[in-house]
């Protein structure tokens, strides 16, 4: 009796679990293919005061093959929840005119392959130290000749998502020397190197076109690498320590210049900077988290303007993180707590937002990084409704995902057929 109650408790247990949280099935069944079987064929006794478990022999058949079929059920049900289509998600909602609408949402390998690789009744030893099949907890985000590159701090890697090959993988030098401890954020230099910020290394770590381990910068010095963003031969790194943006040769990581933090007024210093980016002009744009400002600097430190402010109102910053440009100079600029992005012009006027919390889907959960991009366009237009014609792409990273949230969440900027 003790043993079937047991058993069926755990059994029960596990179940709700891997249906409450499909991603972690593969490790549910694993817990119980190791211990139902240990109860079975084994019962406890007490020596002593101390509780022993010896065999019981095959007495406990029944209860096995009942067990092991549930088993079976259960790996029948892994994978992702299907949810019901319950038709396009535009943001200004409608009635009002569409201008962004969200196109895909991504959390586990089989979003890109369209298999289910997240569960497995049986898994080779190690096979799972090899196989990446979900995003943990993911934070900086790039898009690069059609990729994905995405930094997930939970699982210390890099992951590359290639949506039209169906092709989800982990970056290839992270091991030995390029070995990643926490990386945060990322960004590519147009020969397809890969720069990652990683603040328990401290430095700068470089990858090359395949993904092997060049180099890193900064390991010696005293700082905290958050976000990069290359332009030219330059790379700009914001260091959350100093409180300022480090502009270093993308060859050697050499410090050409620190800007930021000695502004004329006051307001216009660097104080916590999070995000950067970089227009094609070299106008460097910093997410200042102390006073929710977006702060506008040249190379040479001057201040070319600035806008925003905290608040909940339209145009403020709850905590302000993730920031990019596109090729007309918009801003996006993620708010971790509104939890939307914000989208400005270059001057700092608020166009649009989206992604606030309690759609059907399309909302946000902690988002904490964008990348805008015009790469394969022809795929996501696919994607999109009927007439709603996409002029570029916008992919944001949410830490924490749910049925209605995804880990990276796609959204198509466009405008309805005339």
């Amino acid at each position: 009796g003790w043993i079937s109650g047991s058993a069926s408790t755990i059994v029960g247990y596990c179940g709700g679990c891997a249906v409450a949280y499909p991603p972690y099935q593969k490790d549910i069944t694993v817990i119980l293919a190791i211990s139902i079987p240990f109860m079975i064929f084994y019962r406890p006794s007490i020596n002593n005061g101390v509780i022993m478990w010896k065999p019981d022999g095959m007495r406990s058949y029944g209860l096995f093959l009942t067990l092991f079929l549930s088993l079976l059920t259960l790996a029948g049900c892994g994978g992702k929840v299907e949810q019901a289509d319950l038709g396009p998600v535009f943001f200004p909602p409608l009635p009002n005119e569409p201008r962004i609408q969200f196109l895909k949402g991504i959390s586990t390998a089989e979003d890109v392959t369209g298999k289910d690789e997240s569960f497995g009744l049986i898994t080779v030893v190690g096979e799972a130290d090899e196989r990446i099949d979900q995003i943990v907890k993911p934070y900086g985000v790039a898009a690069y000749k059609g990729k994905i590159y995405v930094c997930d701090t939970g699982a210390a890697q890099v992951l590359i998502l290639d949506l039209v090959n169906k092709k989800f993988e982990k970056l290839k030098g992270n091991f030995s020397s390029g070995k990643l401890k926490k990386p945060i954020n990322l960004d590519l230099d147009d020969e397809g190197k890969l720069y990652v910020t990683d603040t328990s290394r401290k430095e700068v770590v470089v990858y090359d076109q395949s993904g092997n381990f060049l180099k890193g910068f900064g390991a010696t010095w005293d700082w905290k690498p958050i976000d990069v963003a290359l332009s030219g031969k330059y790379l700009h790194v914001t260091d959350f320590k100093k409180h300022e943006v480090k502009v270093l040769n993308r060859e050697d990581g050499k410090e050409l210049a620190a800007i930021g933090s000695n502004a004329e007024e006051l307001v216009d210093r660097l104080s916590i900077p999070l995000g950067l980016s970089v227009n094609k002009k070299g106008v460097i744009r910093v997410v200042n988290l102390t006073n929710g400002r977006v702060i506008s600097l040249d190379r040479d430190g001057h201040v070319l303007g600035a806008f925003g402010k905290l608040g909940d109102g339209f145009g403020e910053f709850g905590r302000p993180k993730g920031i990019d440009v596109d090729e007309q100079d918009r801003l996006y600029v993620v708010d971790t707590a509104h939890q939307n992005i914000q989208m400005f012009t270059d001057k700092g006027r608020l166009l649009v937002f989206f992604g606030d919390p309690g759609l059907p889907k399309g909302s946000m959960n902690m988002p904490v990084a964008v990348a805008v991009t015009t790469d394969n366009l022809d795929y996501y237009q696919t994607l999109a409704a009927p007439g709603f014609i996409l002029e570029r792409v916008i992919i944001v990273t949410n830490q924490y995902g749910s049925e209605k949230t995804d880990k990276v969440a796609i959204y198509g900027l466009g405008a309805m057929k005339k």
